[in-house]
């Protein structure tokens, strides 16, 4: 499973966003894999501001999130207080200590575009997958994993 944060799943829902081929490239490998993508319902909520201002634009992103195959996560209150120490230790906002609280209690890996959440996460010791890398896994558990150059 791959948690992502908001930053790239806006980038697949966004055409002029400068990672759109990056993530769309991202989204199609992971399905081709088989590969579990979700978000924190707090992420979500991130995604969704700006086509919140339109029903209809809201409605659209909604579908192309469905159509992407991204499963939503439910925090736990672990994940809260996970997220509160996480805010409390590095210099990431609450969303992202929701993400990476989410990414470490369901152990699954992160891919997020934000150094300082990329930072946060390998300082916790939580994969990281580069989206941009979209088929080899960067793990801190293992650093020389080879990686895939990016397409």
């Amino acid at each position: 499973m791959i948690v992502v944060d908001a930053d790239v799943l806006i980038g697949a829902l966004d055409a002029s966003d400068a990672h759109h081929g990056t993530t769309r490239r991202f989204f199609t490998n992971c399905r081709a894999r088989g590969e579990v993508v979700s978000i924190s319902v707090v992420n979500l909520s991130e995604v969704l501001v700006a086509p919140a201002a339109d029903p209809q634009n809201l409605r659209r992103a909604r579908a192309a999130i469905s159509a992407l195959g991204v499963a939503t996560q439910q925090p736990t209150e672990a994940v809260g207080v996970d997220a509160a120490r996480l805010r409390q230790t590095h210099p990431v906002s609450l969303p992202d200590a929701y993400c990476l609280a989410t990414a470490r209690q369901r152990r699954a890996s992160l891919a997020s575009f934000d150094a300082k959440v990329i930072r946060a996460a390998e300082t916790e010791q939580i994969p990281v997958f580069d989206p941009a890398a979209a088929t080899a896994m960067k793990s801190v558990a293992n650093p020389a994993a080879p990686r895939a150059a990016p397409p």
